[in-house]
């Protein structure tokens, strides 16, 4: 009976190196795996083009606005583009964007009445020949924001 605890103690003092270095293996590789995820969160992070931004955009680039709209009529919009100061407080500018969209543009948080006069967007779309954006993705932001 002795010798079968014997063994048992010195294959469970066997296998505790390798049972620590499992553990630090998978906590490094835990790490590495939340450190590539925030730096592709930061990457994807949403930024507005100011107005200086957007006249340097190509054709065909990608663009990305923040709109208070001041005129909606089917399939476009037109308004002004709005400065960001911080997550959710956003400034007029005197420049004027105009967006063009259709049913197979993706909206989120709100429907295709939420894009109506008075109503702030951030537009993602491409940039056209006009020099307007084709959007494919409006997300509402009124009520969430404010507009000084």
């Amino acid at each position: 009976m002795e010798e079968t605890a014997v063994n048992t103690t010195l294959v469970s003092q066997k296998s505790s190196p390798l049972l620590i270095f499992m553990l630090a293996a998978i906590a490094v590789l835990s790490v590495a795996f939340v450190w590539s995820g925030a730096g592709k969160m930061l990457r994807m992070r949403t930024q507005a083009a100011s107005h200086a931004e957007l006249a340097q955009l190509k054709s065909g680039d990608e663009a990305k606005v923040v709109v208070e709209i001041t005129e909606a009529n089917a399939g476009k919009i037109r308004g002004k583009l709005l400065e960001r100061r911080d997550e959710t407080h956003y400034s007029r500018t005197v420049n004027v964007a105009e967006v063009s969209w259709n049913q197979d543009t993706k909206l989120v948080m709100g429907k295709a009445e939420d894009v109506h006069v008075g109503a702030v967007v951030h537009v993602t779309g491409k940039v056209g020949a006009d020099r307007g954006v084709q959007a494919s993705q409006i997300v509402i932001l009124t009520g969430y924001v404010q507009v000084k």
